[in-house]
């Protein structure tokens, strides 16, 4: 299950418990739960951000909440990679 929820991060643009669960067919807790662990074996980490005003909001994919919510993004370590090679 781990793999498979770190298989569905790295295919998608933007981060969602709620589409990774459609997506793979299963419930958002178990989704979360996996999330919290992906992050606790160290396959990926979890960075919040604001958007940088210097982009092009036309173009962004957060516009409608610039500068009104801090972004949470995941992003898969080196071994994270190594695991999804090895799928």
């Amino acid at each position: 299950m781990l793999k498979e929820v770190l298989k569905e991060i790295s295919r998608i643009r933007v981060y969602s418990t709620t589409s990774i669960a459609n997506n793979l067919n299963m419930d958002e807790e178990l989704v979360k739960e996996a999330i919290f662990q992906l992050i606790r074996l160290g396959y990926i980490v979890e960075d919040e951000t604001r958007p940088n005003c210097d982009t092009k909001c036309g173009g962004c994919a957060y516009s409608s909440i610039c500068s009104i919510s801090t972004i949470k993004t995941l992003r898969i370590t080196d071994k994270g990679k190594l695991l999804l090679n090895n799928i």
